[in-house]
Formats: structure tokens, sequence, C-alpha cells
């Protein structure tokens, strides 16, 4: 079974705050190259068996994605999406925000970023989200690692700063996006060590240099088992993710350098990552 467990949906032109429209001029990125999210979003996922779908909340870099929006859109394939709320703690009622999308939206884990919500992983605002978490089963999706966003604090996003949260919480399961690239081995050395500690590798084959030295980093230490599969749409689709996963070796060529196993890489894209972070399928949903 392949799990996109990371895709956004947006519509920029409403969502998008002026200092993300001036971030992305900037980096010379043009949000009508993604057409049409929602739609483009519906077709490509299906190359995935699940995907997981969520906004960003994030005002101090200018992300205001509803969460009903969401929560709609998942409606519209819930045999085969799940909803992650997001939360940003820097709003007024960011816990009723929680409690309305995990009570009455039906989301089923939750997307966090520190850099774009500009606020330490230790946070005590994170740590009330970290507890609604762990007592209610959901799992947490963080950004970590770089972007492209200004303003913010790039420490913030660093993955070692994740490492206390696991010791503080070691039954909440916890996903640290895009391997946390640059810092991929302070990401191997957090989630070897924490048994609910995971990783994807969303928005990385793009890079092959960089990604091929990430994968052999975490051949050599072992922990391949700790990978899950993301896309992170609508910036590469599912398929093409897929194909450059499995594309990953075409670095190598006939330099000698070792290849990463393929049975490693077959297996991070069918990981159940369902199984993994305690959900459900989404076609077995009650209506």
């Amino acid at each position: 079974m392949i799990v996109d467990i990371h895709t956004h949906i947006f519509r920029a032109d409403a969502h998008f705050g002026p200092s993300l429209q001036a971030d992305l001029a900037r980096c010379r990125i043009d949000p009508a190259i993604w057409g049409d999210v929602e739609a483009r979003h519906l077709e490509t996922t299906k190359a995935a068996d699940v995907a997981v779908v969520f906004g960003l909340q994030a005002s101090a870099t200018g992300w205001h994605i509803p969460n009903d929006l969401v929560a709609a859109h998942v409606a519209r394939a819930p045999e085969r999406l799940l909803f992650f709320a997001s939360i940003d703690p820097a709003a007024p009622d960011y816990m009723g925000e929680l409690e309305k999308c995990h009570q009455q939206l039906g989301a089923v884990g939750v997307k966090l970023a520190p850099l774009y919500q500009n606020v330490h992983p230790q946070d005590p605002r994170y740590y009330d989200i970290y507890r609604y978490c762990d007592k209610h089963g959901l799992p947490i999706l963080f950004h970590a690692g770089t972007s492209f966003v200004s303003g913010t604090r790039l420490e913030y996003s660093r993955p070692v700063h994740f490492d206390a949260v696991a010791v503080d919480f070691p039954g909440l399961k916890m996903i640290l996006a895009h391997l946390g690239h640059p810092w991929e081995g302070e990401t191997i050395a957090v989630i070897r060590r924490h048994e609910n500690v995971y990783a994807d590798l969303s928005a990385l084959y793009y890079r092959p240099w960089q990604f091929y030295n990430s994968m052999r980093l975490l051949v050599e230490y072992k922990a391949t088992e700790k990978v899950l599969f993301g896309s992170d749409f609508p910036f590469t689709t599912t398929a093409d993710s897929i194909a450059g996963v499995k594309a990953l070796n075409d670095v190598v060529g006939n330099s000698g350098l070792p290849a990463i196993p393929e049975d490693v890489i077959g297996q991070i894209i069918q990981r159940d990552a369902l199984r993994l972070l305690g959900l459900s399928h989404p076609s077995t949903k009650k209506t």
C-alpha cells in the first residue's frame, strides 16, 4: 500500500498574505504554475492508495488556509484522503481550533510548522497541543528543516529540538518532514532513538546528490525503517515523487559509489504509514 503522508491544498490568491506573496516573488515562484490545486490534488493523489492532506495556518509568514476548506476537500474523496489540521499556536484560540477540527471536522492528525509559525518547538503553547494530541492519539507532522520563507528563526526548524519533545511525550507519534534537510544527520539521530518518531522524504528527490547522501546515512545508521513516503504536493506530485525515489541510484552511475539497496527503496514507497501512526484506513470510516 502506498501512503502519501505529505500533501497540501490551498488557493494562493485567497490564502497567501502579503509577506508570503513577497517571499514567492523574491524566489521567482509564480503560484500560477500549480494551477487549480484542489482539482489537481484529487487527480494526482490517485497514484497513492491513501493521501494525508492539510493546509497551513501560520500568521507569522502569511499562510491562511482554512481547516474547514481542507475538511470539505477530504469529504470529496473520503475513501482515500485523511485530514490533518494545521494549528497556529500564535492564534488567539488555537486550542479551540484544534478541538473543533478533531471533534467536529474529523481531523485524524495535526500539521505544525515552527519555522513558519515563528514558535520554538518547546514553547508552552505547542506543549498544550502535544498534550491534546498525545491524549487523543493524533500524530503530528512537523515541518522540519529549511524553507524559502523569511522573517522567522531558522533555528526553530532544527530537527534536534524535537528530541526533547519526544523525551517529554514518548507515546506521541511524530513525523519530521523532508528528513529535516539540510540537517538530515540530526533527523536520523532523533528518529533512531525514539520508537514513535519518524521522518518523511518529501520534496527531496529533485536534489539528487543531497538525497543520495541522506539515504546512505540512513542505510549506514540502519534507520531506513523509520522513513515514510511523501510527495509535498503541489510542489511535486505523488507519481513524480514515486518515480524520483525509484530513480535514486541514477546519480551513482558508474562512479563505484555504493547504491541504495533496491529493497530499501521499495519498502519506503510501500510502507504502511497508517499502521505505524495508529491511523485507520479512510475507507473504514463510519458515514
